[in-house]
């Protein structure tokens, strides 16, 4: 049985609970379109749970530029 994932966990990857919800969607819908998993999961988990084993284990960002990539373009 593997462990429950909670919202914390989630929010400790991904801080911003507005960005969380809109990169955990995109990435569900990309799934649900036949997009390969990143990760070890269960036959039997949902898409959404797939998701979240993904954002867990790191597989899965959110695009943020860094202080020092903006400082370098200018």
């Amino acid at each position: 049985m593997k462990k429950v994932i909670t919202y914390d966990e989630l929010l400790e990857k991904i801080p911003n609970k507005y960005t969380l919800t809109i990169t955990a969607g995109k990435r569900a819908r990309d799934i649900g379109k036949g997009a390969p998993v990143l990760t070890k999961v269960a036959k039997k988990d949902t898409i959404v749970m797939k998701t979240f084993r993904e954002i867990l284990d790191g597989k899965i960002t959110f695009g943020e530029e860094k202080e020092d990539d903006i400082n370098d373009q200018e």
